[in-house]
């Protein structure tokens, strides 16, 4: 299927894996307590991500089927950690669009056969990653407003990214049989600025009903099939102290217009 192939001998690209603070580990304990053994995870790259699987060392039989896979994950095949040996389809394999790391990840899977890059209508197919049990897909955002609306793709009205597969596998996940879907981000910005909004300044990159967890270092709000004003009361508690009763007035006033 290949039309032009151009011989380059320029190096890969290199990634190394980000350093985790104080409260990208927070982050990952709250969501570590959603991951089970046998899991599939679907991770994306960034200190957070990064924190939660250095944190998977004690589990069992984990599996992979992710659109890019990093550094972090090799020392966990290595160890025999991650497995795959209890998914449905491609039992046995880690499975990746991407390849986005240092020489170490790309060493270990340069012929190596329990690694398999696949097309992103493999990887990304709703019906394909749904078809896995146990799907936890980990994702991260920009902001997330009073009602569950993420917003991973403009900052400070900068755009920073594509929408990518954030909810290709958030859906699949929430559809997986013990899937969860998590958006983890921490609670403020550098500057101290709330990342949980009474309204996004960004584009909705995953919509509110395609929301499951959202997970800051003050803990995780529920949000599947939960109401407006439930909605409300657990982002509020997963915000930074000091911006909470900001975040209540906003809340009050959008619900007094949804009434209205």
């Amino acid at each position: 299927e290949i039309d032009v192939c151009v011989h380059t001998d320029r190096p890969l690209l290199e990634m190394p894996s980000a350093v985790p603070n104080d409260i990208d580990r927070a982050i990952a304990r709250h969501a570590l307590e959603y991951v089970p053994d046998r899991a599939v995870i679907q991770v994306g790259i960034g200190s957070v991500p990064d924190a939660l699987v250095s944190m998977l060392g004690s589990h069992r039989g984990l599996g992979v089927h992710s659109g890019m896979i990093g550094d972090s994950l090799v020392d966990l095949i290595q160890r025999g950690v991650i497995t795959n040996e209890h998914k449905e389809i491609d039992t046995g394999l880690t499975i990746t669009g991407q390849l986005l790391g240092t020489r170490k990840l790309y060493d270990f899977c340069d012929g190596n056969p329990v690694v398999r890059l696949m097309p992103v209508r493999h990887t990304h197919d709703i019906s394909v990653v749904s078809s896995l049990s146990k799907v936890i897909s980990l994702n991260s955002a920009i902001e997330v407003d009073l009602s569950g609306q993420v917003n991973a793709e403009v900052a400070g009205g900068a755009y920073l990214g594509a929408v990518g597969g954030q909810l290709d596998f958030g859906r699949a996940a929430i559809r997986s049989v013990g899937g969860r879907s998590i958006i983890a981000l921490p609670s403020t910005t550098t500057d101290g600025r709330s990342r949980i909004v009474g309204s996004l300044q960004g584009p909705v990159t995953t919509p509110r009903s395609d929301v499951d967890l959202i997970i800051t270092e003050y803990g995780a709000a529920e949000l599947r099939s939960a109401t407006f004003h439930e909605r409300l009361a657990a982002l509020i508690r997963i915000a930074h102290p000091a911006h909470r009763d900001a975040l209540a007035q906003q809340g009050a006033v959008a619900g007094a217009r949804r009434a209205t």
